[in-house]
């Protein structure tokens, strides 16, 4: 990663204050258990880019993240999926390729998300949807999304899946963010493989956040569960994990960094740094630890750094990678 390496971030969010005030007509307060009153959380373009220079980041995709446009009765969920995706197609046109966007749907409403997904791919172009892993109690991969599904696959759209609020009530001693997310993300996931979705919708290029949460780690003991009797997958397991892409936020320590690279080819994996969550000291250290890891050779370094996404989002980067 180094000075010379011009990188993409996958793995940005929008918080604007109008967002942020509208969560709040809905009656919700806090994000992943955090405050967005927050310092680290005040966000706004300018901010961001700044950020992107101080770390070396040519460019960054967009997206929102949980609760996105999944609150309040049906209306407000396509009043707000529509506003939030003319925001950020906007931000797109006016930062000459430094910013792209993935589309906020109005889930778990299909009929809903299918006619936003029509305006955000065909009216406002942009790069991809973004999904939470579970909207509620329905995790990605209920049959309820198969109209979804049909259609991303038939529109080759990548999909970044993005954990969510748990469905259950536990009183934890922890932000939720820190466990229950990556915890979320297997269970989408794996969802996704066992209910056979991706058998029946296989071109959809999914990305996953945060390293995948614990898949790699968990491999082995999620390929025996095709062991299930009834349970038919046109292929093992592991052909699912491996064609799956992985962003590297807060996965860039030896330990998730060799499950990673022990899983997939370095074609799969794309850098991620979660700002504004992700501190600006802590996505510092997440490209410092992928430019000095001894687990990645130069070729993976390109790959993480701007190769990966540069294939699955062509047009992202622009004139900031000389494209």
């Amino acid at each position: 990663m180094g000075d010379t390496c011009q990188i993409i971030d996958v793995h940005q969010h929008p918080l604007p204050r109008w967002y942020l005030a509208r969560l709040a007509d809905a009656g919700l307060a806090k994000l992943g258990g955090r405050s967005p009153d927050e310092p680290s959380l005040q966000w706004s373009p300018e901010g961001a880019l700044g950020q992107m220079d101080e770390l070396g980041i040519a460019a960054a995709l967009l997206s929102f993240s949980d609760p996105g446009a999944s609150i309040g009765d049906p209306g407000f969920r396509r009043e707000l999926a529509r506003e939030c995706n003319e925001y950020l197609a906007g931000l797109a046109a006016q930062a000459h390729g430094r910013f792209g966007a993935l589309a906020v749907l109005p889930l778990p409403d299909v009929d809903d998300a299918l006619a936003e997904l029509n305006h955000a791919a065909d009216r406002l172009r942009l790069c991809g949807v973004a999904l939470l892993s579970n909207y509620s109690d329905a995790y990605l991969g209920d049959a309820r999304f198969d109209p979804l599904f049909a259609e991303l696959s038939r529109r080759r759209l990548p999909v970044f899946l993005h954990p969510a609020m748990p469905a259950y009530d536990a009183q934890l001693a922890y932000f939720p963010w820190i466990l229950e997310f990556v915890f979320n993300t297997t269970r989408a996931a794996m969802h996704l493989i066992y209910s056979g979705t991706l058998d029946r919708y296989p071109d959809i290029p999914v990305i996953l956040a945060h390293g995948g949460g614990t898949l790699p780690f968990l491999s082995f003991r999620l390929d025996m569960g095709q062991r299930i009797p009834g349970l038919e997958l046109a292929h093992p397991v592991r052909h699912y994990l491996s064609r799956f892409y992985y962003d590297t936020a807060f996965a860039t320590t030896p330990e998730p960094l060799a499950a990673l690279l022990s899983l997939v080819a370095p074609s799969q994996l794309l850098f991620g740094s979660d700002l504004p969550f992700g501190t600006v000291p802590a996505a510092a250290l997440s490209i410092s630890q992928l430019a000095c890891s001894p687990l990645v050779d130069d070729r993976t370094r390109a790959a993480v750094a701007h190769g990966s996404a540069r294939w699955l989002f062509p047009k992202l980067g622009g004139r900031a990678l000389g494209g």
